[in-house]
């Protein structure tokens, strides 16, 4: 109520997929701007079957598979190790590099869940990949218009013995179940820049919990616990999604999903992030 008080109005109706489904609809009408990502320069996603990843999302929440060419990733990984980041929890304060971090400490002895990089789309791999015609095709027909905003994130997370109420108090409320409410209408692009499992911060979701959440969840908060959510829609719909470098997955994200908390490995993930 306080978000909508102070003009989030989205965040309210942005939970009811009806709405995100109309507003679509009205913008698909209405959206006479020219689309981005076209015009024929070469796709990194040559092989995607564009109409079947739409319908997997609309039935899934998730398609798994859109996956990056190996020099791609070797750059923004590259990127990533050579970057200054900033904690998540103090954006503004001191930068560190990914080597200087160990268990997730930081050299001058700052504990560090997360570190970010200031602007990614800098990296020409991510630029390109924020511009591909596939990519900005397959986002196109799921909204059914041409995003707003784009956001890109890049962020290591960082092995360490945290415990969840650390991290939380760091700022790292992704190991939460939650749902997203980004706009009126969103869809994300997630790529695992390093190998990835259970152990070092896996993507970990409920298929389907993005089109038929109860009204207790939709008009309550976004965050909900394990248990409540693996009743609510089964155990057999939560999937854990791991994979090497250059693993990708398009997600509606109003569905449930949360980050397992690494403690074997870092995990360098980019995030783009499409948005109305």
């Amino acid at each position: 109520m306080t978000k909508v008080f102070n003009g989030d109005i989205h965040y309210a109706l942005g939970r009811f997929r009806t709405v995100r489904l109309a507003y679509g609809g009205v913008r698909r009408l209405t959206d006479r701007r020219v689309s981005v990502g076209q015009g024929g320069s070469p796709t990194l996603f040559p092989n995607a079957d564009i109409e079947h990843i739409v319908r997997t999302i609309s039935a899934e929440a998730v398609f798994l598979g859109l996956n990056l060419p190996a020099k791609i990733v070797a750059d923004i990984d590259a990127f990533a190790r050579s970057e200054p980041l900033h904690a998540n929890y103090d954006p503004h304060g001191p930068t560190f590099l990914y080597a200087e971090v160990h268990r997730g400490t930081a050299a001058d002895g700052r504990f560090v869940s997360i570190g970010g990089v200031r602007e990614p789309t800098r990296c020409s791999a991510v630029q390109a990949i924020v511009n591909d015609p596939v990519l900005r095709s397959i986002v196109r027909t799921y909204l059914g218009h041409e995003p707003h905003e784009v956001m890109t994130i890049l962020n290591w997370s960082f092995a360490s013995d945290f415990s969840d109420d650390q991290r939380r108090r760091l700022k790292h409320h992704v190991i939460d179940y939650h749902y997203d409410v980004g706009g009126y209408n969103f869809v994300y692009a997630n790529f695992y820049i390093t190998d990835t499992d259970r152990y070092s911060g896996a993507h970990v979701m409920m298929k389907r919990s993005h089109n038929r959440k109860p009204l207790r969840m939709l008009l309550g908060s976004a965050s909900a616990s394990e248990e409540s959510v693996r009743k609510q829609f089964g155990i057999e719909n939560e999937i854990t999604i791991e994979g090497p470098a250059g693993t990708g997955f398009v997600q509606d994200t109003s569905c449930y999903h949360r980050a397992t908390p690494p403690t074997r490995g870092d995990r360098l993930m980019l995030a783009v992030r499409f948005i109305n």
